[in-house]
């Protein structure tokens, strides 16, 4: 007889050292699974509750740890009738991403642990969904309403920066450069993608970041559309994420000068670039 298991495979936007993290680490593993009372360590035992009412859901040990590729567990859900079965996490590299393969063996073998096997399955099977979502790097993302029109927006986004972002903007036909005291940002658009600007030249001054070109290569995605009180306007900073030193600086920097300084130059108040 063919043993009963439960062996998934999927693919993560994500390095083997993020998704290990989505793996041990306590408020991490909260997103897309359980919620642990601590980081899991080999040799340790843990348990797993429901999010919202605490209860404890399954439960085992972390037999083994290799880290970033292997991980092995004792584990047990309540209706198992404290039945331990085996979970291995395979991690390997794959095109800059990572392959994760879970492997659940040890399961009960009758007729009755069947049903067992066929809600496992389906566990793991919306666990792991949630996973390949929480773990890829969230960019920078945000939307404003405005009561302006669309094509007041536009205008104030290509040709007002100087009111909102800086008072220092050098445009050319097919983009511009902004300067921020000694920092300074080249983006270039085409006429076939003018809401798309390509950060071609980058010299970002920042405490902390010795990597002063970390926004070139990355893009400034914008969508204008109406909305019932004017217009929605939504920036996505295409690559400032987890990968960048200057994350938390610059998503602090986004939610003044467009959070705050564009909504505010577009609804009738008055805005706050950075002036010299």
């Amino acid at each position: 007889m063919t043993e009963m298991r439960i062996e998934k495979t999927i693919y993560l936007a994500a390095s083997p050292a993020r998704v290990w993290a989505f793996l041990t680490k306590a408020d991490l593993i909260a997103q897309w699974f359980n919620t642990p009372s601590a980081d899991l360590a080999e040799g340790q035992e843990f348990e797993l509750a429901e999010r919202d009412t605490g209860e404890i859901l399954c439960w085992g040990k972390v037999l083994e740890m290799r880290p970033t590729t292997f991980m092995a567990w004792d584990f047990t859900v309540g209706p198992a009738n404290g039945h331990m079965s085996r979970v291995e996490w395979h991690l390997t590299p794959a095109n800059g991403g990572t392959q994760l393969s879970l492997h659940h063996s040890g399961l009960p073998q009758n007729t009755e642990g069947f049903g067992l096997l066929l809600a496992l399955d389906k566990g793991w099977h919306g666990f792991l969904n949630t996973l390949y979502e929480k773990s890829q790097l969230q960019d920078y993302r945000a939307s404003i309403d405005v009561p302006a029109t669309a094509d007041a927006a536009r205008n104030a986004i290509f040709d007002e920066m100087h009111l909102w972002w800086s008072d220092r903007v050098e445009p050319s036909e097919a983009g511009f450069k902004i300067r921020f005291n000694n920092s300074h940002l080249r983006f270039e658009f085409s006429k076939d993608a003018p809401l798309t600007w390509q950060c071609v030249d980058a010299h970002m001054i920042i405490e902390d970041v010795p990597d002063t070109e970390e926004w070139l290569g990355t893009s400034l995605l914008w969508a204008i559309e109406p909305s019932e009180g004017g217009t929605k306007i939504t920036l996505h900073h295409k690559g400032l994420n987890e990968n960048l030193a200057c994350l938390d600086v610059c998503t602090r920097g986004w939610q003044h000068f467009f959070e705050t300084s564009l909504r505010a130059h577009l609804s009738g108040e008055a805005p706050t670039p950075q002036t010299h």
